[in-house]
């Protein structure tokens, strides 16, 4: 499974979870106002996840394309962020079943 889908699943998962809770009438209002922050990082993080892969999909692209007169030293770089960044994005679900030991590598 690829980094970018299990984000995105677990992301889906959060926000499922979250809103779940803020329908039911015994939580309390700390509780609710910790769903409704929930739901502000789960967006969040979409928004940041979007960049990193935009920017990694650029890269490869970049890469692949062999653009004449374009220095590409600058792509193992911009790769090597953007997988660090991802990484560290799973890092909070390092203990679900498809989360892959190699993306604590760089976390």
């Amino acid at each position: 499974m690829d980094i970018v889908d299990f984000l995105s699943e677990r992301l889906d998962e959060d926000e499922a979870a979250s809103l779940r809770l803020l329908g039911d009438r015994t939580v309390s209002e700390a509780g609710k106002w910790y769903e409704r922050r929930l739901l502000l990082e789960c967006e969040s993080k979409r928004r940041l996840l979007k960049i990193v892969e935009s920017a990694r999909q650029a890269a490869l692209t970049a890469m692949l394309g062999n653009t004449p007169g374009q220095d590409g030293r600058w792509i193992p770089e911009l790769i090597a962020w953007t997988t660090k960044s991802l990484n560290a994005l799973a890092l909070p679900y390092s203990d679900h079943p498809d989360f892959e030991e190699e993306w604590l590598a760089d976390a």
